[in-house]
């Protein structure tokens, strides 16, 4: 299982980081197969940069929720799905499977049908041929020889969390989330939990979101061995050491922040 990071900063950018922060994606890739975990703007451009095929890949679509930082270039890599990226010709390319929060078929239809000024995408390159949408809660979603994938919901806007397990390790992704204890049940012994650290602390935090020391708790409850930080926002800028160090004082977990192309196997 390999992990890359293209997205894991929030909606604010921020020029000033060391490492560039675009909007949420995470790539996962086991044998031959690409599975995307949400699709924040720019996710396209950088499948490109590592040279994926998007009228193939990714195989499996897994959205946490419809906020548009973590689904915007759903738009662009359905449309791209009908073209030959090498001759540019119009076809039907592998259709793609798409799992999200109850709601996803609605809104499926509203982008491709229900916006007049994109509804030739339904009329004459028919979105439907190229997307199998379905809508999730919570348990095991989608099984294949190699992987399973379970879920669970989160307290942010109809959000969804994620479990992928494969050949005997497990990697879990928070997508947005405030304090919820659902995702230590769901992440219980998990190699690796992606969890999102929007603030740096409780004085800043605002919304439903998470900073160290919640992530800490959520960490010992879920017995996490390692986690991976990402949805960063600039505030977080300059004390990614002292997020780091709240939460080892207050866990025995491994901790690290994700940045954009950051890559991980398991």
């Amino acid at each position: 299982m390999r992990i890359t990071f293209l997205g894991t900063g929030s909606i604010i950018p921020n020029p000033k980081a060391r490492y560039m922060r675009s909007y949420s994606s995470i790539l996962i890739e086991i044998g031959g197969e690409k599975l995307l975990f949400d699709i924040g703007p720019g996710t396209l451009t950088k499948l490109h940069t590592l040279k994926i095929n998007t009228q193939i890949h990714p195989d499996f679509l897994f959205l946490t929720h419809y906020h548009i930082d973590h689904t915007l270039d759903y738009i662009p890599l359905v449309k791209s799905r009908h073209f030959n990226q090498k001759t540019c010709d119009i076809g039907i390319g592998k259709p793609l499977k798409v799992f999200g929060p109850p709601g996803l078929k609605r809104w499926n239809k509203d982008i491709f049908h229900n916006v007049r000024e994109w509804d030739y995408m339904s009329k004459e390159l028919n979105y439907r041929e190229v997307t199998n949408c379905t809508e999730i809660k919570t348990g095991t979603i989608t099984t294949t020889k190699n992987w399973k994938v379970s879920c669970c919901a989160i307290d942010h806007d109809n959000g969804i969390a994620f479990r992928l397990d494969s050949n005997g390790k497990s990697f879990v992704y928070s997508g947005d989330m405030g304090y919820d204890e659902r995702i230590c049940k769901l992440g219980k012994n998990a190699d690796v939990v992606v969890i999102e650290c929007s603030f740096p602390d409780k004085k800043s935090l605002n919304g439903k979101h998470l900073e160290p020391e919640l992530i800490a708790n959520l960490a010992k409850i879920g017995n996490f061995k390692s986690i991976i930080l990402t949805h960063l926002y600039p505030i977080v800028h300059g004390k990614e050491k002292s997020i780091i160090k709240t939460i080892q004082e207050l866990t025995d977990c491994k901790v690290s922040i994700a940045h954009d192309f950051k890559t991980s196997a398991l």
